[in-house]
């Protein structure tokens, strides 16, 4: 019986050491959240402003593939609200080849990834807004459209997804 024991912590010593290895966590003390994102990856925070940018390491590419995070107060009505004031669609007069490719919304959470030519470069970028009282955090993601898009994209929504509220 103990030597089960032991062999089950032994068994999960070794699990958490590789989440452990897989993830860095940040923790942000002024906004009282954490999130998890990949080991390798650098994290720079703006003080002035609360923001930060998550950024891959070791990129060749014209596009810098990064998700920025940062907070609005918004105590004057609903996310869907907040997403019609952001004026999505009017991106397509700042871009060219401007289309929203996916979207999903929840009561407290907006998701939508679109595509837009950025210096002749095909770019994509997920918007995602969270509302939390009356906070909104958004969530902005970009990489270059290429054969590493949909594992950047799984990151961004694993980052996104890993967001941990302290009360």
């Amino acid at each position: 019986m103990i030597k089960r024991l032991l062999v089950l912590l032994v068994i999960c010593f070794i699990c958490n050491t590789l989440n452990c290895q897989e993830n860095a966590v940040y923790h942000n003390l002024d906004n009282g959240y954490s999130i998890q994102y990949p080991n390798g990856w650098e994290l720079e925070e703006d003080q002035d402003n609360g923001t930060i940018t998550i950024y891959k390491n070791n990129q060749s590419s014209l596009i810098q593939t990064h998700l920025q995070i940062s907070r609005a107060l918004w105590e004057d009505g609903s996310l869907d609200e907040f997403v019609r004031a952001i004026h999505l669609e009017d991106m397509k007069d700042l871009y060219t080849d401007f289309s929203i490719k996916e979207q999903s919304k929840e009561e407290d959470k907006y998701m939508c990834e679109v595509s837009y030519l950025l210096n002749e470069v095909k770019v994509n970028s997920i918007f995602s807004f969270l509302k939390i009282d009356e906070q909104i955090f958004i969530f902005l993601a970009m990489a270059e459209d290429d054969k590493n898009y949909e594992l950047d994209k799984e990151i961004f929504i694993n980052i996104i997804d890993s967001i941990e509220f302290q009360n």
